[in-house]
């Protein structure tokens, strides 16, 4: 198998487990936020994180922002801000675990680093995670690895996530460097557009069935859809959980296992669809 094809089985046996500390509140799963365009505004985004009601914890899925170079030099007024708000729902007492999405680059290795650079994460998952609510166990990662056709993005992302990429963003000045990050990105979004606009269903299908054994959920972002996939012979459900960039959506777990849609509307969440 190539080295850019992703092993699906290997990302599950380094996963880590995460634990929600008690059983009372919600676990609240927000993805796909792009925020820095002017569709999803970064202080509508951080209202809403400051609103969360009986936050037991805060899981987002990846791609924060349009493009993140997530070294303290190069963060921006607007990175700063957002931070800002996570740092405030923590500071409550709240955990917050951050997956990598395929908009961010340069995240740390470890808890120790993460809290060097003072980000606001309890911690940060660059593959997959488990995640232990009461007596439930549900799987996490941002999608973006789902579908092995993409063979264009995969080959880039395992480039772009090798210490040498990191060594020469590194040596650059801050506005330089996010400025070549933005134009890598422009081209990477006008590439490969076939692949991109068709739903990879069976990938999909093919990823449920090797990540539903033993856990009751399994969430991922990166499709911007609100779907749930059920496979009978495994037991279980893969949910796409909505993006926050077109809507306002989030998932929400209670500690009995509920699962359910909630939007961001009139400056709260409400019930979905």
């Amino acid at each position: 198998m190539p080295a850019w094809v992703p092993d699906w089985n290997a990302m599950l046996r380094e996963a880590p487990e995460i634990t929600v500390p008690g059983r009372s509140g919600y676990v609240y799963i927000v993805a796909d936020a792009h925020l820095g365009d002017e569709r999803a505004p970064a202080d509508e985004f951080g209202d809403m994180l400051r609103r969360l009601p009986q936050a037991a914890m805060v899981v987002f899925l990846g791609d924060l922002f349009k493009v993140w170079l997530a070294l303290p030099r190069f963060w921006d007024a607007q990175v700063r801000t957002v931070l800002d708000s996570f740092h405030e729902v923590r500071g409550h007492g709240t955990p917050i675990v951050f997956v990598a999405g395929n908009r961010e680059y340069f995240l740390p290795r470890t808890k120790a680093e993460a809290a060097i650079r003072g980000l606001p994460f309890d911690e940060v998952v660059t593959g997959a995670a488990y995640l232990r609510f009461g007596p439930h166990r549900y799987g996490l990662t941002h999608g973006d690895v789902v579908n092995r056709h993409d063979e264009q993005y995969l080959k880039w992302r395992r480039f772009s996530r090798s210490r040498g990429f990191e060594r020469a963003f590194r040596s650059m000045p801050g506005p330089v460097a996010r400025r070549v990050a933005a134009a890598l990105e422009r081209r990477l979004a006008r590439s490969n557009q076939q692949i991109k606009i068709t739903y990879p269903e069976q990938e999909v299908h093919a990823f449920a069935r090797t990540v539903l054994s033993g856990v009751e959920r399994f969430f991922i972002g990166h499709f911007h859809r609100d779907e749930t996939v059920t496979l009978p012979e495994r037991g279980g459900a893969l949910r796409i959980v909505p993006d926050w960039f077109s809507q306002r959506q989030v998932v929400r777990l209670d500690a009995q296992g509920r699962c359910e849609t909630l939007v961001w509307r009139g400056n709260a969440l409400r019930p979905g669809k």
